[in-house]
C-alpha cells in the first residue's frame, strides 16, 4: 500500500484507513471535533494522495482546450478553475481543477482514485509535439488548510500577502523558506488555502513535514472522515458516488462549468443532445428528521414509490440531522418536497433542499468573504 511523505505522523497520531490505494488518516480525534474545527477556526488534511500533473509547452493551451468544456486559452495566468473530464457520450471521468500557472505552464489536480486513469486518458490524446506532461503526485506534497482562521494561521509562514490571494487563484511562493505553491480554494466550502511543497520527495519529506508539523501546531490534524462530511454537508460531489461516466453534467448540476460556445471537446456533441431535454434523474439534497442516510439507499415519494437513490449521506454536526446527496426522477425533484428515505428497515422523513446545507450567512467561505 502506498503513503504519503506525511505518513510517519499520521501513523503516529491518527486512526489509519485505506482509501485509493493509499494508507491515509481516518481521524485523530473525532469526526465531529475536526469537522467543528474546520467550520468555526481552522483544520488540516494531507491531500497528498490526489493526482498531480503538469502540463507544459506552446500548445498547451490548445491540448487541454480540446479535452474539457470549459474555456482553457481564456483563462489568466494564476487563475485555476472547477472543470470535468468527459467520455465521448458525455459521461464524467472525473472532475478537476486546472491552474494556469504561466502562459504555456498548467498544473491538473485529480482525484486520488482516478489518477493512473485520468494520467493515461491524458498521454493517449498529446499531440506529436508541443506539449510535456510530468507527474509530480510523488514528488511533492499537498496540505489543504481550511477555515475561517485559514489566513491568520498560514500568513506568518509566508511572505505572500494572503489577503491579495482571491479565491481560485494562485501563487508562488515560500512557506516557511520551503518552495511551494499556494492556492486558495478547497473542498470543504469553507475559505483556505491547498498547499503544494515542491521538491519534497519520499526519499527527502524533511521540508514538507515541518511545514505540516507547524501548522498541526496551530490547527486540528482532520482525517478522511471529516472531509467526506465537510465536503457533503457543503454539497460539493464525490466521483465514485456522486458522480461518475454515467452521469452527465446537467445530472450533477454541473452544466455551469460548460461554456456554450465552446465546440471542440470531448463530449461536446453528446452533451448537446443532453441539453435539449431535462435531465434525469437530477441531484438533490434531503434533510431527514431522524436517521443517517447512507450510499444506496432508497428515495421514496409519498406512496412509497422509488423514486430515487442516495448517493452520498452522512451526519451534519451543523444541522445534527442526517443528510444526503441524491438522483431524484426529475418529476419529482422540486425543492421543498416531502420525501423518504429507507433507512434500515424503516421510511425515515425527509425533504428535498437546494444545497450548500448550512446557512451561507453562518459558515463557508461566502461568510468570511463577508467580513
Amino acid at each position: 500500500m502506498k503513503v504519503t511523505q506525511l505518513f510517519p505522523y499520521h501513523q503516529k497520531h491518527a486512526k489509519l484507513t485505506e482509501f485509493a490505494g493509499y494508507e491515509m488518516p481516518l481521524w485523530y480525534t473525532t469526526t465531529t471535533e475536526e469537522h467543528l474545527a474546520v467550520r468555526n477556526a481552522s483544520g488540516i488534511f494531507d491531500v497528498s494522495h490526489m493526482g498531480r500533473f503538469t502540463v507544459s509547452g506552446p500548445s498547451a493551451a490548445g491540448y487541454l482546450e480540446g479535452l474539457v468544456p470549459t474555456h482553457v486559452a481564456s483563462q489568466p495566468p494564476s487563475k485555476a478553475f472547477y472543470t470535468l473530464l468527459l467520455n465521448d457520450e458525455g459521461g464524467i471521468i472525473d472532475d478537476l481543477i486546472i491552474t494556469r500557472q504561466t502562459e504555456n505552464d498548467f498544473l491538473v489536480v485529480v482525484n486520488a482514485a482516478n489518477a493512473e486513469g485520468d494520467l493515461k486518458h491524458l498521454i493517449d490524446r498529446l499531440p506529436p509535439s508541443g506539449v510535456q506532461i510530468e507527474d509530480i503526485t510523488s514528488s511533492s506534497v499537498m496540505i489543504a488548510l481550511q477555515g475561517p482562521s485559514a489566513v491568520s494561521i498560514l500568513q506568518p509562514m509566508t511572505t505572500l500577502d494572503l489577503t491579495r490571494l482571491k479565491r481560485f487563484r494562485s501563487s508562488s511562493a515560500e512557506v516557511l523558506r520551503q518552495e511551494s505553491i499556494i492556492s486558495r480554494r478547497g473542498y470543504t466550502g469553507e475559505d483556505g488555502f491547498e498547499i503544494i511543497i515542491e521538491h519534497a520527495t519520499k526519499e527527502n519529506p524533511e521540508s514538507a513535514l515541518l511545514v505540516w508539523e507547524r501548522l498541526a501546531s496551530l490547527s486540528i490534524p482532520c482525517g478522511l472522515a471529516a472531509r467526506d462530511s465537510l465536503r457533503l454537508e457543503a454539497g460539493l460531489p464525490l466521483h465514485g458516488s456522486d458522480i461518475d461516466v454515467k452521469t452527465n453534467p446537467f445530472q450533477a448540476d454541473l452544466g455551469w462549468v460548460i461554456s456554450e460556445d465552446k465546440k471542440e471537446y470531448i463530449g461536446h456533441e453528446a452533451l448537446e443532445g443532453f441539453r435539449q431535454s431535462l435531465p434525469s434523474p437530477v441531484k438533490r439534497g434531503v434533510i431527514l428528521e431522524r436517521g443517517i442516510p447512507r450510499h444506496g439507499f432508497q428515495l421514496l415519494d409519498s406512496k412509497s414509490k422509488n423514486i430515487g437513490t442516495v448517493t452520498s449521506g452522512t451526519y451534519s454536526p451543523i444541522l445534527k440531522r442526517g443528510i444526503a446527496l441524491t438522483m431524484v426522477e426529475q418529476s419529482e425533484s422540486s425543492l421543498g418536497a416531502q420525501v423518504g428515505i429507507m433507512v434500515r428497515d424503516s421510511v425515515e422523513a425527509g425533504r428535498l433542499v437546494k444545497t450548500p446545507f448550512y446557512d451561507e450567512a453562518a459558515y463557508g467561505w461566502k461568510r468570511t468573504a463577508k467580513q
